[in-house]
């Protein structure tokens, strides 16, 4: 409608292997509203990254003044969200979004106040459309409220309590599980090849999507019974009929009215008990069938159907709502008409189009041929439990909390929907997003992308994040023993969260920023209550604020002394063993005034000397890893970025080709250089100055390749071939002069870490990806070795320190041809 929608246009859809549509439309926005640049490109993320900073705040009461102010300082400083947060990808976003839930949750369970529920629910929607790992998120923080509302569970399972008196812990439980069942409708896959179905193709399936219900199997020819006209008048006579008769039977609960006052209220109940159900009845079928969309033959018909299902829905809640009506009744009036009447129209009428629905709800791509009106057993189970879930979603979310749930519902879906659909333009994204969100990423289990050791993400903390593993693990001990109720749900976020990213198969190191964010929040709060442990004005009269010092010099010094040992290249001599004795007599002193100090105090003192050592290592990481704008810093966070080559490549030929006046077709440049140059080139593909072309090989009878075929256009002044496009000795890049190499992906030496000759898919695993005996074994025999290597131990210390590495970058090259 009038150019709708002006941010996105209609070109993008939501894409599960590309994760949630979110960043993308708000990258969109920002785009829209300040052009597109490097800067504005990365605004977004600063932006996520810098609210992520202040959400301590909001804690402060319950983390401790002291520990809030260090969570944000750790916030700011980590080597992994500081560099994350200038980042093009969506696990800033994902981490923010996780730490408002644990804020909002928090603050719901101890004040009660339902704004938290209503906020929650806003972000709940936002998180799952940003990114998949929502589902580990709920999973987490479900389990966390698990345990503390075990006492409110059982007495309600036993039939003791209603739902109704369900608060605190169990409240934001019942929240997470209402707002979220449908979500986790695909969860069935893992049993579909029990039951004989394939509700999730796996990757590399034909005809069909991945993740996706397949077209496939066993048909049922829709109707089942194609009624006569006189059928389904009965059938709106009886339900009319029976909501009537319904409704006016029996008295209003709780009072005694007389046949006038009962008279007086019948309206009333017909309006409740008719109207509502059949306005129900109306927008249920009217959002599936889209009649304005099969009758209106314009882009803005799908809108439009939209706009009268949610002014019918509205008539009807609003309805509800004015006549004061028990939401805990009304439940029933809103699931079961919309149930069975989809369900009536499904099996008995002939006005369900399923080539029509397949092509509006199913997301592009996949081809499926639904000519004879027959719907594939798995869809129809795929869609049973969707809808089976949602009505039991919303029986339970109205059981608890009435009208409340049914706003926090309607905040969910309105920005799930509205976030899935690209404002309305892309209906199969609520069906891509709500089953292959799922679906998809169950399929890439068994592909396991990156194919990182299952202790990848115990190197990427101990090179970027020591300061919170280090301490979140004391913390969990130190609470453990305290029964600190917030310490401990830190805890259980952290290590589960650990162990959920360590046993899912694809392992990158964009995830660190998930990974690592429990660890801050949980070493923030036991550092805080460090500091408030030390009485600083006595510590300091009394000279034991050194303590902040001797225990650091001395760790620093410990590990200089291991580093030049180690050092093949350097001979242990007098000065180290000097400094072995002053290492020594450091930590003596140390040892002896946390033991003159008032004992809590004096350990306090010395923990925070060592955090701050620690903090102070980390920021140096983080800096250099963000802002070295060259090649020069070998970083295990790197994996498939841009070289700085690519930019200069852009530069060099803004200069020569892309003139004031350029030719049209200028630079052709081989499709395996799309990504990421398509960012710098984006204007001159737009342009038509730039081209992108497949390089096809062009082979002799015995299929050895003889030479990559050029450009269609002979005269193209500039070519761009990756190294497996470029060939020596082809006679057609005679006239050209070939420059380079360059490199175009980089990737972070993997030999830095892996065990030496490792096959892990031949090594086997067990349960999907979880590593089986054989390969444990190995790994713990390859631990073994390096533990008793002088050399690993330097090599290790070298890269910490000062970033050395034998091995450089892994890279994929690529030519420039230019005209001689």
């Amino acid at each position: 409608l009038w150019g709708w929608p002006w941010v996105f246009g209609t070109d993008f859809i939501h894409s599960p292997w590309m994760h949630g549509p979110f960043q993308f439309e708000i990258t969109a926005l920002a785009f829209r509203l300040f052009g597109d640049s490097d800067f504005t490109s990365r605004l977004v993320y600063v932006l996520f990254g810098v609210a992520l900073v202040g959400l301590p705040y909001f804690l402060r009461d319950y983390l401790g003044r002291a520990g809030a102010l260090l969570a944000a300082v750790m916030l700011a400083l980590s080597p992994t969200l500081l560099y994350f947060s200038r980042f093009g990808r969506n696990d800033i976003l994902m981490a923010f979004w996780a730490a408002s839930i644990l804020v909002l949750m928090w603050r719901y369970i101890h004040e009660g106040k339902n704004r938290y529920l209503y906020l929650a629910a806003a972000v709940l929607a936002f998180m799952f459309a940003t990114k998949e790992t929502a589902y580990i998120v709920v999973l987490i923080f479900g389990a966390m409220m698990f345990l503390p509302a075990l006492t409110d569970l059982v007495p309600w399972a036993l039939g003791r309590t209603r739902l109704s008196e369900m608060a605190g812990p169990a409240g934001f439980l019942l929240l997470l599980v209402t707002l979220t069942l449908p979500q986790w409708a695909p969860i069935v896959c893992l049993a579909q090849d029990a039951l004989g179905l394939t509700l999730c193709n796996a990757e590399g399936v034909t005809g069909g999507l991945v993740g996706a219900p397949h077209w496939a199997g066993s048909f049922v020819a829709l109707p089942v019974y194609d009624a006569p006209w006189w059928f389904h008048g009965l059938a709106v006579a009886l339900l009319a009929g029976g909501l009537a008769w319904i409704s006016t039977r029996g008295k209003p609960h709780g009072s005694r009215m007389t046949r006038r006052r009962l008279a007086r209220h019948l309206p009333r109940r017909l309006i409740v008990g008719v109207a509502v159900p059949l306005a129900v009845v109306a927008a249920a079928l009217t959002a599936v069938f889209r009649p304005i969309d099969q009758v209106w033959s314009i882009a803005d018909a799908p809108v439009l159907d939209l706009i009268v299902t949610g002014v019918i829905a509205g008539f009807a809640v609003g309805t509800l709502a004015a006549v004061w009506h028990p939401w805990r009744q009304a439940a029933l009036l809103i699931i079961l008409p919309a149930v069975a009447a989809l369900a009536y129209a499904f099996w008995f009428t002939n006005v369900v189009n399923v080539d029509a629905i397949v092509n509006g709800v199913l997301p592009g791509g996949i081809n499926v041929d639904a000519s004879a009106n027959e719907v594939p057993v798995n869809f129809l189970v795929a869609g049973g439990l969707l809808l089976g879930a949602f009505a039991l979603s919303v029986y339970l979310g109205v059981r608890w909390l009435g009208g409340r749930w049914l706003l926090c519902a309607g905040i969910f879906y309105f920005i799930w929907v509205t976030l899935y659909t690209t404002l309305f333009t892309n209906l199969a994204g609520a069906f891509s997003g709500v089953w292959q969100g799922m679906g998809y990423w169950y399929a890439q289990q068994d592909v396991g992308r990156g194919n990182q050791p299952w202790y990848y993400y115990f190197v990427g903390l101990s090179v970027y994040e020591l300061l919170p593993v280090v301490f979140g693990v004391a913390a969990a001990v130190y609470f453990l023993k305290k029964g600190d109720v917030l310490g401990l749900a830190l805890a259980l976020w952290a290590g589960l969260t650990f162990i959920a990213y360590t046993v899912a198969s694809e392992k990158m190191p964009w995830l660190l920023v998930n990974v690592s964010l429990p660890f801050i929040w949980l070493a923030a709060k036991y550092l805080g209550e460090l500091v408030e442990r030390v009485q600083w004005r006595d510590a300091l009269r009394r000279g034991h604020g050194v303590l902040l010092f001797l225990p650091s010099l001395a760790f620093a010094a410990l590990v200089y002394l291991v580093y030049s040992y180690t050092n093949p290249e350097d001979r242990f001599s007098t000065p180290h063993w000097a400094l072995v004795g002053s290492t020594a007599l450091l930590a003596a002193a140390a040892a002896y005034l946390v033991r003159l100090a008032r004992p809590r105090g004096g350990a306090a003192l010395a923990g925070l000397g060592l955090a701050s050592l620690l903090l102070g290592s980390g920021t140096v990481a983080a800096v250099r890893a963000t802002y070295t704008y060259d090649d020069s810093n070998v970083e295990l966070m790197v994996y498939a970025q841009g070289s700085n080559d690519l930019r200069d490549t852009f530069r060099d030929l803004e200069g020569q080709a892309f003139s004031d006046q350029p030719t049209p077709g200028a630079v052709k440049v081989d499709y395996d250089l799309w990504y990421p140059f398509q960012w710098y080139v984006r204007h001159e593909t737009k342009e038509n100055t730039l081209k992108f072309f497949s390089f096809p090989k062009k082979t002799d009878d015995d299929d050895t390749p003889v030479c990559d075929a050029l450009p269609e256009e002979p005269g193209t002044p500039i070519v761009l071939l990756t190294d497996g496009h470029a060939n020596h000795n082809c006679d057609a890049y005679a006239d050209y002069e070939k420059v380079g190499p360059f490199r175009n992906l980089l990737w972070f030496n993997e030999e830095a870490y892996r065990r030496p000759g490792e096959n892990r898919q031949a090594e086997g695993y067990l349960f999907g990806r979880i590593p089986g005996r054989q390969q444990v074994t190995e790994d713990f025999r390859y631990f073994k070795s390096v533990a008793v290597d002088r050399e690993s131990w330097f090599g290790a210390l070298d890269y910490l320190i000062f970033r050395n590495l034998d091995a450089s970058w892994y890279d994929s090259k690529y030519f420039s041809y230019l005209p001689p």
